[in-house]
């Protein structure tokens, strides 16, 4: 079966065609990539992306969107995109459709990419559990979290807003990042640090004259020159990793999207890991826990593909 899929974050929608049969995925084509900003909704990127495809653009779709997704309209927290469930397939000329929370996509993917699709990060170079939970977490344009649930019945996933709950620091420079931020938006999430624009609030704090924009901040810390901030971002990454482990009583992490990918040579000499571990009476629990990292260059279109699959196919 074909079937058009979507990824659409804060900053970028991303649309491929897939092809799907018995519950899987057989492929995903190159994605055609659409900025947010540039269009006034999903309608108009839909067209756009058949514009730029050249072809019929197939009657089943499904889609991964970075909001909540609880049956009535979807409003995007990082751009000002409104889905409305119940008139999308009029809407985009479909005659069926799925949508889900961005997380959940990549949280299907995590359970349906192959053992070549991830990188190991830290903790036992073990495979994740076959039972039990899986928290799948990442940042972007915000910070997604996720639960992949296996039972012997089959999978659960959950759908969170886990990235919003409160951030807690852990040492001064933490604190008066955090102080920062609730300064100027009331309250400090785990979002507001741990998430694309989180670094560029972090080495502000500490020069206030920089006026970079975050995708210069990103290139500097990358290559060097924000050791600093960069430190206090992993380390944040880490421990806002364990707690959400704890949470969901996960016993394997996978960690997911294009930034973290950019990230990996940099996580070893980090605090992530002993932050991640560092939870008390359980640190040999969290010691025990693979944390992975996915590789494939579209798991969240992958992921839109999979849970298509499961639920029509």
């Amino acid at each position: 079966m074909r079937i058009a899929v979507a990824d659409i974050g804060g900053t970028n929608a991303r649309f491929a065609l897939a092809e799907v049969a018995d519950g899987k995925v057989i492929s995903v084509g190159d994605p055609i990539v659409l900025a947010a900003k540039d269009h006034a909704g999903l309608a108009g990127a839909w067209q756009a992306f058949g514009a730029q495809l050249g072809e019929p653009l197939p009657c089943s779709a499904a889609f991964g969107l970075a909001g909540p997704v609880t049956g009535g309209p979807v409003r995007f927290v990082n751009s000002h995109w409104v889905v409305d469930p119940a008139t999308l397939d009029r809407d985009l000329g479909l005659e069926t459709s799925l949508v889900l929370n961005d997380f959940g996509a990549m949280a299907y993917a995590a359970d349906a990419l192959a053992p070549g699709d991830f990188a190991h990060v830290c903790g036992p170079d073990m495979a994740l559990p076959v039972r039990g939970a899986i928290s799948v977490i990442g940042p972007g344009t915000g910070l997604g979290v996720a639960v992949l649930q296996r039972r012997e019945q089959g999978i659960v996933i959950l759908e969170t807003e886990g990235a919003h709950v409160h951030f807690a620091p852990l040492d001064a420079d933490e604190a008066l990042v955090s102080a920062a931020i609730t300064a100027q938006h009331g309250r400090t999430s785990i979002e507001r640090v741990v998430s694309g624009p989180g670094l560029g609030d972090i080495i502000r704090l500490f020069d206030p004259a920089d006026n970079r924009d975050d995708a210069a901040l990103w290139a500097a810390a990358l290559a060097g020159q924000e050791r600093r901030a960069l430190a206090m971002f992993l380390a944040a990454y880490g421990a806002a990793c364990g707690d959400l482990s704890l949470a969901h009583g996960a016993m394997g992490v996978v960690l997911t999207g294009g930034l973290t990918n950019r990230l990996l040579p940099h996580i070893a000499g980090s605090k992530f890991h002993s932050r991640f571990c560092d939870k008390g009476r359980y640190q040999p629990r969290m010691e025990s826990i693979p944390v992975k990292l996915i590789t494939h260059p579209q798991p969240g279109l992958f992921g839109a593909a999979a849970a298509f699959a499961r639920e029509h196919t």
